[in-house]
């Protein structure tokens, strides 16, 4: 597989787009990137679809070598179409992640038990690095968020000191189911709970022990498709 990585390297060497850019768009470490480029480490079946998805790559080569080197009818790596495609530097794509997020608080997730990995990528307008895409389920967010939708998320480290009321968030619970609500001040035990309401109105709010969370996601943007 030396020739197929020595060919890779090259490839992206003369497009401009560096190890770390595509560790980037992976959401894995340059040292994994770079071991496939050097050849010590050999793509497996799922490693050669995503980066066929996402560079434009053939991933019939990329496993045996053989055949061209890229799709047929796509010479130019996603990495480049996000300027010319997408809408230029205000849009950036943001890794949509293997879980969901459900809108009743009892309600069980779609996605459980399995392992948390990236599917793809969703370009979002004014998106940061650090940013993560997720798919809603359950109806208790509807009309706001119907099932199905793409919700565009931000990790909130300090929502212990301030949650930012009125805003919609998902929240990861400590038994590892994930939902998503508009968070207000709860006046009878701000300290200790939150009030999270359903835009629903057949789903009544209900009061979550601050305990119970795990970690806190503001949602920064909802697409009700995919958006391509």
């Amino acid at each position: 597989m030396a020739n197929i990585s020595s060919k890779l390297k090259e490839y992206f060497d003369n497009k401009g787009i560096t190890q770390a850019d595509i560790a980037l768009k992976l959401g894995v470490s340059k040292a994994y990137v770079n071991s496939l480029f050097t050849g010590k480490r050999e793509f497996g079946k799922q490693q050669a679809e995503t980066w066929s998805n996402l560079f434009g790559l053939s991933s019939s080569w990329l496993l045996t070598g053989e055949g061209s080197m890229l799709k047929e009818g796509d010479s130019t790596p996603i990495l480049q179409r996000d300027v010319i495609e997408k809408g230029g530097d205000n849009y950036k794509l943001v890794p949509l992640v293997h879980i969901d997020s459900v809108g009743g608080m009892r309600s069980k997730n779609s996605i459980s038990d399995e392992p948390q990995y990236i599917e793809g990528y969703i370009p979002f307008v004014n998106a940061r690095e650090e940013d993560r895409a997720i798919i809603q389920s359950g109806t208790s967010m509807t009309p706001t968020i119907p099932p199905g939708s793409f919700l565009q998320i931000r990790e909130v480290v300090n929502w212990r000191e301030y949650f930012g009321y009125g805003n919609i968030f998902v929240i990861e619970l400590t038994d590892g189911r994930r939902i998503t609500k508009e968070v207000r001040r709860c006046d009878e035990s701000p300290k200790d709970y939150v009030l999270c309401v359903s835009h629903n109105p057949d789903v009544a709010p209900e009061e979550l022990p601050k305990s119970m969370i795990a970690s806190v996601w503001k949602v920064i943007k909802v697409l009700m498709d995919k958006g391509w």
